[in-house]
């Protein structure tokens, strides 16, 4: 008999939880004589959950990334949700209010040099929800309509956002609720030369604006076949990039359209490239159809999340109490 187990924790089989079948299974040599069945595993499913393995800490979790080798852990740079640099390409995860869920979306989808997998590992879960939410990106390429998809598969996506350098309202609002960042943040240096040659190296059209702001755009498309499978994916990040209130919540969506998200200082902003607007509609029905292909599952302490970054989308639910999670990327 082997030393884990595989089974599955939800009926769309997103992840495969592989669970040790004693507590003191050492990891990397696990890891070094399965990583094959672990890559396989992956690619089938989206995802592989490891479970009940000695993963303690920060360390441990960088460990097991370099262990099963699946390309060099890059930095969050053009990322833009709230979250904290641990070591390394260790972060913490999107560190939004724990009252809001964060919709299902493959991890910076709106770049041209994605990261091809992405990692968690649960440092202490939450005592009420903060579940992950996950999508098969391939189902739900499959159930968007056929009249949204053509409009979106014919046009690509132009992706805009707004940074500021410093500004002590900006500050308060994030003392309130974290959720602009600056752009020493997204870039992690606060040289504006060094931010230029990075929105240059990864192809980022950038414009600086008064006061120091600085916007950025990519023009990316709204469906990708698989690098190795080559299965049609829907990925994408319209439904986070469009300011509504079916994403925000009515109050949230008024506070900041009265008080502090204008057209230069608003976060994100979505158009069709040619520039023709998005329909409502269109963005309710692909969030719609998000929510129905949503899965969840809660987390253990010590367990790490495995995903193919392309396959797979991911997402919190709401919590209460205190929720750690660590994040990290490779491409």
């Amino acid at each position: 008999m082997p030393d884990f187990s595989q089974s599955f924790i939800n009926s769309e089989q997103l992840p495969l939880l592989i669970e040790a079948r004693t507590k003191h299974l050492p990891i990397v040599p696990f890891l070094q004589e399965q990583r094959l069945m672990l890559i396989e595993n992956i690619l089938r499913y989206g995802g592989v959950l490891l479970r009940g393995f000695p993963i303690a800490d920060a360390k441990d979790f960088e460990t097991v990334i370099e262990t099963i080798q699946l390309g060099k852990t890059v930095n969050y740079i053009g990322g833009d949700s709230p979250r904290v640099k641990v070591r390394g390409g260790i972060y913490t995860s999107t560190e939004a209010p724990p009252s809001v869920k964060i919709p299902l979306h493959n991890e910076l989808s709106f770049v041209k040099f994605f990261p091809r997998h992405i990692y968690f590992f649960c440092e202490t879960p939450a005592p009420i929800g903060g579940e992950t939410i996950l999508g098969d990106a391939r189902k739900i390429y499959q159930s968007v309509h056929k009249d949204v998809m053509d409009r979106f598969t014919q046009k690509e996506i132009q992706y805009a956002s707004s940074y500021y350098y410093k500004s002590l309202f900006m500050e308060w609002v994030n003392s309130l609720q974290p959720s602009h960042k600056t752009w020493r943040d997204v870039f992690e240096t606060d040289d504006k030369n060094a931010v230029e040659t990075l929105c240059r190296e990864n192809e980022f059209a950038f414009t600086w604006l008064k006061k120091d702001w600085l916007k950025i755009s990519q023009t990316r498309p709204a469906v990708l076949a698989h690098p190795t499978t080559n299965e049609k994916v829907w990925f994408n990040q319209v439904h986070l990039y469009d300011f509504n209130p079916k994403l925000l919540g009515w109050w949230r969506y008024i506070g900041a359209k009265l008080f502090y998200f204008q057209k230069d200082t608003r976060l994100h902003e979505v158009s069709f490239a040619d520039g023709m607007r998005i329909s409502r509609s269109d963005i309710y029905h692909v969030l719609n159809v998000l929510d129905a292909n949503t899965v969840k599952f809660s987390w253990a302490k010590g367990d790490v999340l495995i995903l193919d970054n392309v396959l797979a989308m991911h997402g919190r639910a709401p919590f209460s109490g205190k929720r750690r999670v660590l994040a990290a990327m490779t491409a």
